[in-house]
């Protein structure tokens, strides 16, 4: 932490959606921000909105399926923040498909983005908090459909039951260097996109007849829980998955 005292966040996938939620969440709470995109050009608008905050917020270009970028992005991240407390793993590929019409691209694009992609920046994280002697805190952002079972989403199911699994994995290496590392799994989130997936009303009463509560959470929610999970005062809370799912996993 800088002598500002704000505790600094990167978040990846923030140029819309459930990412550009978090990261203005983080934005109010007083953090210095890093909004981390694969171009920075599509950052505009939530930067625009950050500047409105008496904090600092930086853009920074971050190609997850790139050693290099996720190297140059993270150090573009301190450097524009003067140190990172945070990492939100929030960037993912989403992919509709039987089974048997997933090709070999698509495994490899959603791996490379949703799983391989945040495991080596979290280790580049653990490593620069290591290296100035710092705890840390990564919040992962996985899924219900890493813990449930569901038809056509076999990849990204499988890619964000990877990440639930990373989570502890990771959690349980670094407990010694005070770097916590837990996951937000939630269920479909009422986003501006999934507005518009849901105007059909046999898709939206299907969709919502799996969730026990009767709506879907809102992106606050899910911003809200990662807030939790990132605090500094948090700090007997690692390796957990907290699903905001309205019920679903537990019915």
């Amino acid at each position: 932490m800088s002598a500002s005292g704000r505790r600094k966040a990167l978040v990846t996938g923030t140029s819309t959606g459930l990412g550009k939620e978090i990261a203005l969440g983080f934005v109010r709470d007083g953090y210095d921000v890093a909004f981390a995109d694969r171009d920075a050009a599509m950052l505009d608008d939530v930067m625009a909105l950050s500047e409105l905050a008496d904090i600092n917020a930086v853009p920074v270009t971050l190609e997850l399926t790139s050693e290099a970028s996720i190297k140059d992005g993270l150090n573009a991240a301190i450097e524009g923040l003067g140190g990172l407390d945070v990492v939100v793993n929030n960037a993912a590929l989403a992919l509709i498909k039987p089974v048997v019409d997933v090709t070999w691209d698509d495994w490899d694009s959603l791996v490379s983005v949703n799983l391989k992609g945040a495991y080596f920046l979290s280790a580049r994280f653990a490593e620069h908090c290591m290296a100035v002697d710092q705890p840390g805190a990564i919040v992962n952002i996985a899924s219900t459909h890493g813990l449930t079972g569901i038809a056509g989403r076999s990849v990204y199911g499988v890619t964000k039951g990877g990440l639930i699994q990373m989570t502890r994995m990771l959690a349980i290496e670094w407990v010694e260097q005070g770097i916590r590392v837990n996951t937000v799994a939630p269920t479909t989130v009422m986003t501006e996109s999934r507005q518009a997936m849901l105007k059909d009303p046999e898709t939206r009463t299907r969709m919502l007849s799996r969730i026990p509560v009767g709506h879907f959470p809102d992106p606050s929610e899910i911003a809200g829980a990662v807030r939790y999970l990132a605090a500094a005062e948090q700090v007997s809370v690692t390796g957990q998955v907290l699903a905001v799912d309205g019920g679903l996993t537990a019915a």
